[in-house]
């Protein structure tokens, strides 16, 4: 019975053997066959056309893709899987049976790798990603921020916060933001200056990441593309979720769980894994501190513990050492233009001690210092 081609899809047509036998090796018998078939059915030829030109692509790099992805038994199985298909509606003259054909195998892979390629791909356009549902959760569609030049732009939001809006970055939120609440949506990246409001946190919601503040300045960085979305604070706390639960979750559950980071402190949520990685930033900055504290590093014959509760106020880091240990131990120094792990490094050495960064904290291991 000669098969009805006529309601074929593109994808139909590659997974069809007699359509890919005649394409990978065509005979005088197959090419008269579809080209009478394609003047008789001219509705089909878009289709037929598509079909032809995603087997003819992909044809160089197929047995590459077999000995990369199948084992033989997958291949025998998807060769066994399309020989119960097509057996009993083949329509073109007998060929040899289809495992002693090496066109077969290159067929096979074809119509998997094009299968895969088009179910994947028809899947990411028909499903919004996360970033996109949140916006299509807003009652009305909100105002938006887009740079599109090279520049970083900065952007006043009605509370009186600023944002500087990396170049290739998105910034939207609600028409009446402030209002009731004070939530903005990116992709991309961006530096948040914000205003302080005890009564109304700001959210930063970044695809897989929210970031809650009351009043402070830190930076979001989540383009689509790369595998993970990064926070880094510069001043005051922030706290970041997962960035699927709500706001209500977020600003009234207190058993929902977050990361919080202090300044020189940064955040990574690995996409993939759907985990956070907390540690201190590469180049951590002194953050604005009191005046009574001093404004350069210049130690002389001055207790260890000072100097690193100084560093602890002067970059609002967390340092973690036994103060018995090191109750004798003193440094002369002048610290003043080294960056922060440079004064570690210098501090550890002058009294044989090691230091590590665990969860955006600086652990100091020290065996103690002979009293003077």
């Amino acid at each position: 019975m000669q098969k009805n081609y006529d309601t074929f899809t593109a994808t139909d047509f590659v997974c069809d053997e007699a359509f890919l036998h005649h394409i990978i090796a065509p005979t005088a018998a197959t090419e008269q066959f579809w080209d009478q078939w394609l003047r008789q059915n001219p509705h089909q030829n878009a289709d037929w056309t598509l079909a032809r030109q995603l087997v003819e692509a992909v044809q160089d790099g197929l047995s590459e893709y077999a000995r990369t992805y199948l084992s033989q038994e997958a291949q025998a199985q998807l060769l066994a899987r399309i020989l119960a298909t097509n057996q009993q509606t083949q329509s073109i003259a007998p060929v040899r049976p289809l495992w002693q054909n090496a066109w077969a195998y290159r067929a096979a892979a074809a119509c998997l790798a094009l299968l895969a390629g088009y179910w994947v791909y028809s899947s990411q356009l028909s499903k919004p990603s996360l970033y996109q549902q949140q916006l299509m959760s807003l009652a009305q569609p909100p105002l938006e921020k887009e740079n599109l030049s090279t520049k970083p732009q900065p952007i006043r939001l009605p509370d009186g916060s600023t944002v500087l809006l990396a170049p290739h970055s998105q910034l939207r939120y609600p028409t009446n933001y402030g209002q009731q609440n004070r939530t903005v949506y990116l992709q991309g990246e961006a530096v948040f200056d914000i205003a302080k409001n005890a009564q109304k946190p700001f959210l930063v919601y970044a695809g897989e990441v929210v970031t809650k503040v009351l009043g402070t300045k830190f930076m979001v960085r989540s383009f689509e593309e790369d595998p993970k979305v990064t926070v880094t604070v510069q001043q005051g706390q922030v706290s970041v979720f997962k960035g699927r639960l709500t706001r209500s979750q977020i600003t009234t559950d207190k058993t929902v769980e977050g990361v919080l980071l202090q300044p020189n402190q940064q955040v990574v949520f690995w996409r993939e894994t759907e985990t956070f990685a907390k540690t201190l930033v590469a180049d951590p900055q002194p953050i604005s501190v009191s005046q009574h504290l001093p404004v350069s590093f210049v130690f002389d014959e001055t207790p260890v513990v000072a100097v690193l509760e100084q560093l602890k106020k002067a970059y609002g880091i967390n340092i973690i050492y036994n103060a018995d240990v090191l109750k004798g131990c003193q440094l002369t120094a002048s610290l003043t233009d080294e960056p922060l792990f440079q004064k570690l490094d210098v501090i550890v050495q002058a009294i044989d001690a090691s230091y590590e960064v665990v969860e955006g904290q600086v652990v100091i291991a020290a065996k103690g210092c002979p009293a003077h």
